[in-house]
């Protein structure tokens, strides 16, 4: 193939291979961890998004040092300036997705503001996680998989499973059963969104789409409460998001083709 992410990942070897799976089992340990002792310790809100803010900064500069140590650099994750201004506008392509999910919603529910600052909190809160998260997986992990996975579309499933994986610790120690349709439920958001990040990610090869739409997808809300209605507020954007982007790579992919004809898809 002669798309930037095949020439990348094609760089990849086994022995990268096993280092990032290695990694992904520390992010679980650490993950479970973390979330053991936030559910057996009195810990404040202004504590807990410390403790998550600093576990966020470690993840990453484990990520940096492993790739430095490799003899690498930050654009093999995705992290580089080419291509930078189509990258971030394909991020906002899609991020208005969401950005209008959270005001129609607010319009619908009803508007209990939260202050500025504790937006602004949350908004820092959830780009570090995002970030930490893309950075790991999408840069990280689903290239290095290619070292041992040769079959695009079964490296990029296998790395959504390992995403929803390394979700499921902090979720069962919250106590929610792995039979609840709500459950069930995230695991499938988490397996398609990851993907859907991934294939913003091939077009650049750059995390930069995948930063906005992270983001804009955990974008917190400007004002507050829960309920089982917001699952439908969840899901449907999701849904639109989802479909989107398959739709376009799918268009995208049909008109870049290498040398022999073979199309560029997961």
């Amino acid at each position: 193939m002669n798309s930037l992410y095949s020439q990348e990942v094609s760089k990849c070897n086994k022995k990268d291979a096993i280092i990032a799976i290695g990694f992904f089992v520390y992010f679980i340990i650490r993950d479970f961890a973390v979330s053991i002792i936030y559910s057996q310790f009195n810990i404040s809100g202004g504590e807990w998004r410390i403790l998550i803010g600093i576990t966020c900064i470690i993840d990453i500069l484990i990520v940096f040092a492993i790739v430095k140590i490799r003899k690498q650099n930050l654009a093999s994750i995705g992290l580089h300036k080419k291509n930078i201004w189509s990258a971030l506008g394909l991020g906002l392509l899609f991020a208005p997705i969401f950005i209008l999910q959270r005001i129609m919603q607010g319009g619908v529910v009803g508007w209990e503001l939260y202050s500025f600052g504790s937006f602004m909190v949350a908004l820092m809160n959830i780009t570090l996680w995002a970030v930490r998260e893309d950075i790991s997986f999408v840069g990280f992990i689903q290239t290095r998989l290619h070292g041992l996975v040769k079959n695009d579309f079964w490296a990029v499933n296998l790395g959504a499973a390992l995403f929803v994986l390394a979700h499921v610790p902090s979720r069962l120690i919250q106590g929610i059963p792995m039979g609840y349709i709500i459950f069930i439920l995230l695991l499938a958001n988490w397996f398609f969104m990851y993907r859907a990040f991934v294939l913003l990610f091939k077009r650049y090869y750059s995390l930069i789409p995948v930063f906005i739409m992270h983001i804009a997808s955990n974008f917190p809300r400007l004002w507050q409460g829960d309920g089982i209605t917001d699952w439908l507020w969840i899901a449907v954007p999701t849904a639109v998001f989802v479909l989107a982007v398959e739709f376009w790579y799918g268009r995208w992919s049909k008109s870049h083709t290498d040398d022999v004809g073979e199309r560029i898809i997961p």
